[in-house]
């Protein structure tokens, strides 16, 4: 799996809670998409209150 793809996964996978649901996770985007200067793959995720998190993905190893 490439890490764009897991960020992919990650996004759809946060999208399918209950915060999301409830309304608590406001927006969920790309660092391409949030135009983060980075060429690092990864989310952010705004919360309702204005708090926003930063996920980075960063492939540690290799599988078979």
């Amino acid at each position: 799996m490439t890490t764009k793809r897991f960020e992919a996964v990650l996004a759809t996978a946060i999208e399918q809670t209950d915060e999301v649901r409830e309304r608590k996770i406001l927006r969920i985007e790309t660092y391409e998409e949030a135009g983060i200067l980075t060429t690092d793959p990864g989310l952010v995720v705004t919360m309702d209150d204005g708090t926003e998190f930063q996920l980075t993905i960063v492939l540690s190893r290799r599988g078979r």
